[in-house]
């Protein structure tokens, strides 16, 4: 028997709830070190070189600690999700920002002085919750921080050039809807390349998912307090795998 999440008396906070979006990352070590980034990347580089050539990156919004895995992972496309609409909102924001600074100097500086269109009261609302960020007087009661951007998004500003041109000329698809929705169980069963951050959800939600042909499918999630496990399905490839999203990963293949 399947036990629940850890936090699953709470699944439901980010729907609709505008006040749930994470103005920066507390993914990976509690310390800020990055340190859980060497062993991504030592993953990916580690892989068959064809298996790095057209990659289908797929990330939860959270506090976006996605945007270092883009010019790690380097995908010709890019599809973002969240469960909460306003976290989608402050995505969008971000990109915009991003593929349209110079730098991340520029960058940081538009962020901080709310320098930028906001076209609907959910931008308003986002814009205001980044500058007091910006300002360290964000209230809980408006949104979350931890750290600042220059620990949550240490690899993209490292290759923001990169992660620029990537956000900037790459297919991008964006869902408001849960991993577990029929939906995107529907969306993704039959597709490959795929290389899927989870943040942490399963804190919140345990779900099966299940994969046609996972030749080159990887998924990675960070547990809090920094608990990082990556899944390659490869292995397993060459018939359908169900992919139980649990603390730990889990997944079978299910043929017959």
């Amino acid at each position: 028997m399947t036990s629940e999440a850890p936090r699953a008396f709470n699944r439901e906070m980010y729907h609709g709830h505008p006040e749930n979006v994470f103005y920066g990352t507390d993914d990976g070590y509690q310390d800020g070190s990055f340190g859980e980034f060497a062993e991504i990347k030592a993953h990916y580089e580690g892989v068959a070189p064809h298996r790095r050539e057209n990659i289908h990156m797929i990330s939860v919004v959270g506090g976006l600690y996605g945007l270092n895995l883009i010019p790690l992972w380097r995908p010709t496309r890019l599809t973002i999700f969240d469960v909460n609409p306003t976290a989608v909102t402050y995505f969008r924001i971000i990109r915009r920002l991003f593929t349209t600074s110079r730098d991340v100097e520029h960058f940081l500086g538009r962020l901080t002085a709310g320098d930028y269109e906001a076209e609907t009261e959910e931008e308003q609302f986002v814009r205001e919750n980044i500058c007091m960020k910006q300002r360290g007087c964000l209230p809980r009661a408006r949104g979350s921080t931890k750290r600042p951007y220059e620990q949550s998004w240490q690899y993209a500003f490292e290759n923001f050039e990169l992660t620029k041109k990537i956000l900037t000329e790459v297919p991008l698809d964006i869902r408001t809807e849960p991993m577990e929705s029929a939906g995107f169980r529907e969306w993704i069963r039959g597709q490959n390349n795929l290389w899927v951050y989870c943040s942490n959800i399963t804190e919140f939600h345990y779900f099966d998912l299940e994969f046609s042909n996972p030749t080159n499918v990887v998924l990675l999630q960070i547990i809090y307090p920094g608990q990082t496990q990556l899944l390659d399905l490869a292995p397993l490839g060459g018939g359908p795998v169900k992919v139980k999203f649990e603390i730990p990963l889990k997944a079978e293949r299910i043929d017959g």
